[in-house]
């Protein structure tokens, strides 16, 4: 599995990639119910790959996984009973983590759920993130890796609009 941060030249093969996760969604019990051109929109992926760190596992050309790693709270997350208290810098979050539908069930999602761990490692005290509720795969994956459920919360996206999600931490300071 080979692991590499995204550059701007990445830009349309990214872009691609999250259209193919958008198109599939239809047999996905439980897709991120992105929508194209609204989330992620191209220029929300190239403001991502510019301002935070985008990483994306490869197959020679081919991204069988891609994710995002900011070093900011999420503004929907701001208001939520996080356990660990931290400033807004002092917070990791986990954006866009995906797996290409051809590429699930090999095993790809822990080590590189890992990877983004460890790159959070020194600079963050917790990383947050979001999946929809009732998405048990996901749950297990990232309880498996150390995250800890802080409840169900109804947050707005602008592609989906108001939509209960399970809200996660990883707590770097309790492990």
């Amino acid at each position: 599995m080979n692991i590499r941060t995204a550059t701007p030249e990445d830009l349309d093969r990214l872009y691609g990639f999250f259209n193919e996760i958008i198109d599939h969604q239809i047999y996905d019990e439980y897709g991120a119910k992105w929508t194209k051109d609204v989330y992620p929109a191209r220029s929300d992926i190239e403001e991502k790959i510019v301002s935070d760190t985008f990483y994306m596992v490869m197959d020679d050309e081919k991204i069988m996984a891609a994710g995002c790693l900011s070093f900011h709270e999420d503004e929907n997350y701001m208001d939520k009973p996080w356990t660990l208290s931290c400033t807004d810098h002092d917070i990791a979050v986990i954006h866009l983590f995906c797996v290409h539908p051809d590429c699930r069930g090999k095993h790809m999602a822990g080590p590189f759920l890992r990877y983004l761990i460890e790159q959070g490692k020194g600079k963050a005290d917790a990383i947050h993130l979001d999946t929809v509720d009732g998405n048990l795969p996901a749950i297990r994956l990232y309880e498996k890796n150390g995250f800890r459920s802080i409840g169900l919360y109804e947050v707005y996206y602008e592609d989906t609009g108001d939509i209960t999600v399970n809200l996660m931490e990883y707590n770097y300071k309790n492990l």
